[in-house]
């Protein structure tokens, strides 16, 4: 896992950036300071709640695979993908 990804992370975190994202039940997700909106599916809600409460990519990859059954390696990949995406949406 890169260095850089956790700085992203951090950052997002820091600038209160994710933890402003609104996202509903249904996965629409609106960036108040930006005014820009999203759509997440029911993993990206997941991965972002678990971002928010742990502040750890691996422990949100860890609760991933186990809840989705997915292999770490696969789901690391992904989450990595989802937050470089935040960070194009909400910087």
């Amino acid at each position: 896992m890169s260095v850089d990804l956790h700085d992203i992370l951090s950052g997002l975190i820091a600038k209160d950036r994710l933890p402003a994202l609104a996202i509903s039940a249904n996965g629409f997700a609106f960036d108040p300071r930006s005014g820009q909106s999203f759509t997440v599916n029911h993993t990206g809600i997941a991965a972002v709640e678990l971002l928010l409460s742990s502040h750890s990519i691996e422990a949100t990859v860890e609760e991933l695979a186990r809840e989705y059954d997915v292999p770490h390696d696969v789901v690391l990949g992904a989450v990595e993908v989802f937050i470089r995406q935040l960070a194009r949406y909400l910087t």
